[in-house]
């Protein structure tokens, strides 16, 4: 495993830094977008500040319990129970689920509400890390029309089916795209892929046509202005936030989009209040910090020797980065606006404890690699004559610590 990464000691040392460092910039954004309507609603500007704290808490002492004391193989066993496991979660939510804004997607359990539909993302994660991964052990490549072969993709299929029945097609294409993705990085052929592809186009029409707020959706995203007081408000506000941010921004808490301009100011559309505040600068260096942390957790899949640690860490690189990239795409028109988190920055408990819990399987990868590494250090035996006494013997190497 690469000993050093940029300016740190390994890249998980920079994968640890680059998250503390992006959740707190998610902290601070997350009091300055949401402080005036927490004030509000609730008597206290801190309110989603408090609860951010504290979701963040929990991510980290599950990313410590994963990252350093159970190993990625464990939950990997357990792929497959993973599928009816959130099969069973995501019936409860089509059934009994909590209705927010036209959308059923929240279980609530003693008095706390999750989305399951982001944990469900990371299960997809691992249950085509588990499947795939035992193929290319076998020196096999990934057919899906052969089962068992596509199993993996048609179990995310089925739970990317029931996430567009809340509706929440964003969601929906992600647990997709991701599974998708793991079956090309394991060496999809491009006949397949392009049929795939296809598919995909056309059942996303089918959709669109189905339900004309999609339609609508799409014609705003083309011209958000031709109905700028309605379905175009929020696209055309948070053009207006970003615009009037300039290179260097107005700083902190000085930004007006939060004055009940900008709606989900705190959540999907966070990333506007940011290049507000900060300008374009700032949302620059936030987007190179993504990169680098997209880089580091590369470094750590390409340097693993586990087909199943590889496909996993690849997956997670998509899921926490991808999933940014595709945010800040949303947020500045270039994608259509489809209810994607912005990674750490963006306020969402079962987002932030789920991204977080993604995080961990990389470091556990990582972990796993270096204790392989150091094992094989210690038990390989070097071959030493002496010549003064005419006999050999064998000593073991410096095995030093990565």
């Amino acid at each position: 495993m690469q000993k050093r990464f940029l300016i740190w000691e390994n890249p998980r040392d920079a994968v640890l830094t680059i998250v503390l460092c992006l959740m707190f910039i998610g902290c601070v954004n997350v009091f300055s977008a949401s402080f005036v309507s927490a004030k509000a609603m609730f008597g206290t500007g801190y309110h989603y500040l408090y609860r951010y704290v504290m979701f963040a808490a929990l991510g980290l002492a599950w990313l410590v319990v994963v990252g350093w004391k159970v190993n990625y193989h464990v939950w990997l066993k357990y792929g497959n129970k993973l599928f009816y496991l959130f099969l069973v979660i995501l019936l409860c939510v089509d059934l009994f689920g909590t209705t927010t804004k036209g959308a059923q997607r929240w279980l609530v359990i003693a008095g706390l509400s999750f989305q399951p539909s982001e944990f469900v993302k990371l299960a997809v994660i691992i249950m085509g890390s588990d499947s795939l991964g035992s193929l290319l052990r076998r020196g096999k490549t990934p057919d899906l029309l052969k089962f068992p072969v596509n199993a993996a993709f048609i179990q995310a299929g089925v739970l990317a089916g029931l996430v567009l029945i809340q509706p929440d097609m964003g969601t929906a294409a992600i647990i997709l795209a991701l599974m998708i993705l793991l079956y090309v990085v394991a060496g999809l052929s491009l006949r397949e892929v392009g049929a795939l592809g296809g598919v995909c186009a056309a059942a996303v029409v089918a959709m669109i046509a189905m339900a004309p707020y999609r339609l609508s959706r799409i014609l705003i995203w083309l011209d958000p202005w031709r109905d700028a007081q309605g379905s175009g408000y929020q696209s055309v506000q948070s053009f207006v936030s970003i615009g009037s941010g300039g290179w260097f921004g107005t700083h902190f808490g000085m930004g007006s989009g939060k004055f009940f301009f900008l709606p989900e100011a705190h959540t999907d559309f966070a990333f506007a209040i940011f290049c507000q505040e900060w300008g374009f600068f700032g949302a620059l260096g936030l987007l190179f910090l993504f990169l680098v942390l997209a880089k580091a957790i590369y470094t750590i899949g390409k340097n693993t020797t586990d087909e199943k640690g590889f496909l996993l860490v690849t997956g997670v690189n998509f899921l926490v980065v991808g999933q940014a990239i595709a945010n800040m795409a949303m947020v500045c028109g270039i994608l259509p606006v489809i209810g994607v988190p912005l990674s750490f920055i963006s306020y969402g408990g079962t987002s932030l404890i789920a991204t977080l819990g993604a995080v961990a399987l990389v470091i556990a990868v990582y972990n796993d690699e270096v204790k392989k590494s150091n094992l094989q250090n210690t038990q390989v035996k070097t071959f030493v004559p002496r010549s003064s006494s005419g006999k050999h013997s064998y000593v073991r190497p410096r095995g030093g610590k990565k």
